[in-house]
């Protein structure tokens, strides 16, 4: 949709009274759903004149905030130090979230560019592309469905089964492989909060930060104990069960004097025969015996 240098104004001009994009379309004259659209294509030259309108009036009240400060109004000192305080968060969260997203980007596509990628086919490149780009929406705490949205935008030609699979697979060529694990949506959890730790360290807010971080580390895995793992082969090992009750096993029981009289009447020496008598648990041993023979 091509817009108008007056367009671009009146657009900057409602913004800075607050006009949501429904009433600036309406005032447009445009239908909603495409200035809606146009509002949230990557680059859009309406959310820059939108943005913009908004930044204007906002300096204008910050300068007329600061002159009165200079003035020595106690109001306007804490207003202005209030303000200068969350625009350093705000600068905080824009170093620590979005993980230089942009940056790499654009070294990506210089890289294209110079042609250093000749070797590699024409659709490795393009898919390279795409998911980058996912990335960087996605560490914008941008939801599925607008990252979704917004590669068919960037890409007509994509369906909506192809877009969702390369937002499974940003997610795992950042993370983890094949199908999204619960481990990799540990760790990206985890990177998350460690990032709001730091800006929970940057507010003095020690507390938030210790938990932001005790937590982090839960997410992965820190002081938990490891499963016991059993080696395979032990699983497979044989099992031998000794008794001395052959009644268990289904054998009659012999009589031990019976026993006693056979083993007597065999032609050997009679500590022979006493050994075997007390490996058949016909005659006792005694506990100095034992001693003895260790």
């Amino acid at each position: 949709m091509e817009w108008t240098t007056q367009q671009f104004k009146d657009i900057e001009d409602l913004a800075s009274i607050n006009y949501s994009l429904e009433q600036i379309a309406m005032y447009l004259d445009v239908e909603k759903n495409s200035f809606i659209e146009s509002f949230n294509i990557p680059g859009s030259k309406v959310k820059y004149h939108y943005d913009r309108g908004k930044l204007i009036t906002q300096a204008e009240i910050s300068k007329a905030n600061l002159r009165k400060a200079k003035d020595g109004s106690l109001a306007s000192i804490q207003q202005w130090t209030k303000d200068a305080f969350f625009q350093k968060i705000e600068t905080l969260k824009k170093q620590v979230l979005y993980d230089n997203e942009q940056k790499e980007y654009c070294q990506l596509q210089a890289l294209i560019e110079r042609g250093e990628t000749e070797n590699l086919p024409e659709n490795v490149v393009k898919y390279y592309e795409q998911i980058d780009f996912i990335r960087a929406l996605y560490n914008k705490f941008k939801s599925k469905n607008y990252i979704i949205s917004m590669v068919r935008l960037q890409w007509p030609k994509i369906t909506l089964w192809q877009a969702n699979k390369l937002f499974n697979e940003t997610l795992n060529f950042f993370n983890l492989d094949n199908e999204v694990k619960v481990e990799a949506w540990a760790n990206i959890y985890a990177d998350q909060l460690d990032n709001m730790a730091m800006i929970a360290a940057e507010m003095n807010d020690f507390k938030n930060f210790r938990d932001l971080k005790e937590l982090a580390g839960k997410y992965r895995g820190i002081g938990k104990e490891k499963p016991i793992e059993i080696p395979e082969g032990d699983l497979k090992r044989k099992v031998n069960l000794y008794v001395i009750d052959p009644e268990r096993l289904g054998i009659t029981k012999i009589d031990r004097r019976e026993l006693a009289e056979m083993i007597d009447a065999i032609d050997i020496t009679e500590s022979q025969k006493m050994k075997i008598r007390r490996d058949a648990l016909i005659e006792d041993v005694s506990f100095e015996l034992i001693e003895s023979e260790r």
